[in-house]
């Protein structure tokens, strides 16, 4: 059967950041010496010309090279090359470099099969199969239609999509994952764990996320079976058939295609505030388009919240373009560093919709959600607009892995992922590692989620209403 790990691989590839391990399976492709030599040697080149920092963040990299090009000639199959280039990668201790396996693997393996009965009693009438005929396009992948974060050390369910098999199963915002197949959510997080033990809790949250959110995509029309603990703490057992995700697949660079989903919507407060929410899943030039369609749907709310949770990144420039709709006049969102030049993220006010029509940009108030599955260019964006004084940060402090990157295919197939560039914000802040640190913490609890409530957007919303009240463009 064949896998659907690229779902994930913004979020499984990103989780390398912080200096942790990414999780590479041994391959049982045979490698021989000269092709390993060249594959090492090519990664080895392309960091040593390109890096932003000449002192390599204080690794000697000529003698790295002396010190483990001799494995990775020596490896008997494209596993042990990798192995050997991730731990060069690690030396850096920074994020945004990693290899992508040209098969592309998921990080852990959760059996699909039904879940075994822990306890006598358990309803087998509880399992609720939901038949899809299968997609005619093969390739096309399918998920459950529901989103997860870890909450007080628990998969949570955080967000249900309409029209997903999730939904039509009956799964709510704030039941927990207690199994996927046969494997248990605590078996689960202990095998992340076990690779992410030196890593820091965002990071940690971050490779648990990615990991079982690859084990939930598959193929259109293929089943999982899930156990759940309802609002009550029953046990639900449900067989969920994948459905089609939904967006437009789009292909940036050496990454296969992925899907690009935006939505929106007009909240109505109970005092009239009018708040438009827009939420996108990815930063591809696909999406330019729609941003721009939404927002001239909003255009008369009091103000505008951006969704930025769970968006992993892709084209740094798209905050410039993005950035133009709430700036009157030309603003620096951050810097891009590289050893020869300096390139500054410049807003670019948008004057006319996209109708041709002339407007001014949206003057009324900003707010960002973030968490720590917010990454890279979203946290460009998110941290640019709060220190220009030009949005409010409402959620969880972002990743920290903030660097500009390039994508290179290697001579066996794997693409290597490597930061060209440091990149600081408009007053010199750096991100990386630190994360953008919301103006108001507001973390998903289990207890607002099954109450139908989202603290971050609950808080913005709250921001904007009082704006609205003061008068506060």
């Amino acid at each position: 059967m064949k896998r659907f790990g690229m779902m994930v691989l913004m979020a499984s590839a990103l989780a390398a950041c912080g200096g942790s391990r990414p999780v590479v399976r041994p391959a049982p492709q045979p490698v021989d010496s000269a092709l390993a030599a060249a594959t090492f040697d090519s990664a080895w080149t392309l960091i040593h010309r390109s890096h932003f920092d000449p002192t390599f963040n204080g690794v000697d990299w000529v003698a790295l090279r002396g010190e483990l090009r001799p494995r990775a000639v020596a490896a008997h199959n494209v596993g042990e090359l990798r192995g050997v280039i991730v731990e060069m990668l690690g030396r850096l201790r920074q994020s945004h470099f990693y290899v992508i396996p040209g098969e592309v693997d998921e990080a852990i393996t959760v059996d699909a099969a039904e879940v075994e009965d822990e306890e006598e009693g358990d309803d087998a009438a509880a399992v609720d199969s939901l038949a899809v005929e299968a997609d005619e396009e093969e390739d096309r992948p399918g998920d459950l239609g529901l989103d997860v974060r870890l909450v007080d050390g628990r998969f949570v369910v955080t967000r249900v999509e309409r029209g997903g098999a999730a939904e039509a199963a009956g799964v709510r915002p704030g039941w927990v994952i207690d199994a996927v197949g046969k494997a248990s959510s605590t078996r689960i997080l202990e095998a992340i764990r076990a690779v992410t033990e030196s890593a820091d809790p965002r990071t940690a949250h971050f490779y648990a996320v990615s990991g079982l959110r690859g084990a939930l995509v598959g193929p259109v029309g293929t089943t999982v079976t899930m156990r759940f603990l309802d609002a009550a703490d029953r046990r639900v057992t449900l067989r969920l058939a994948r459905r089609p995700v939904p967006g437009e697949l789009s292909k940036f660079g050496n990454l296969p295609e992925v899907p690009t989903v935006l939505e929106w919507e007009r909240l109505t407060g109970e005092d009239g505030t009018v708040v438009g929410v827009i939420r996108f899943n990815i930063w591809l030039p696909a999406l330019s388009r729609r941003f721009d369609e939404a927002l001239d749907r909003l255009r008369d709310a009091d103000g505008i919240v951006i969704d930025l949770r769970g968006n992993p990144g892709g084209a740094g420039g798209m905050a410039m373009g993005v950035g133009g709709h709430f700036t009157p006049a030309r603003d620096t969102l951050g810097t891009m560093i590289t050893r020869q030049q300096r390139l500054y993220f410049i807003t670019n006010p948008r004057r006319v919709d996209t109708q041709s029509r002339p407007v001014e940009p949206y003057a009324g108030p900003v707010a960002i959600l973030t968490d720590a599955l917010s990454v890279s260019t979203s946290e460009i964006f998110a941290g640019g607009m709060q220190k220009i004084g030009r949005a409010r940060v409402f959620g969880e402090t972002t990743q920290g892995a903030a660097l500009p990157a390039l994508m290179q295919k290697l001579p066996n197939g794997d693409v290597l992922v490597h930061a060209f560039a440091n990149f600081t914000g408009p007053n010199g802040e750096a991100w990386e590692g630190a994360g953008v640190v919301p103006d108001e913490p507001a973390p998903p609890t289990r207890e607002a989620l099954l109450a139908g409530r989202d603290p971050a957007l609950d808080a913005a919303r709250r921001w904007i209403a009082g704006q609205k009240r003061r008068g506060n463009p």
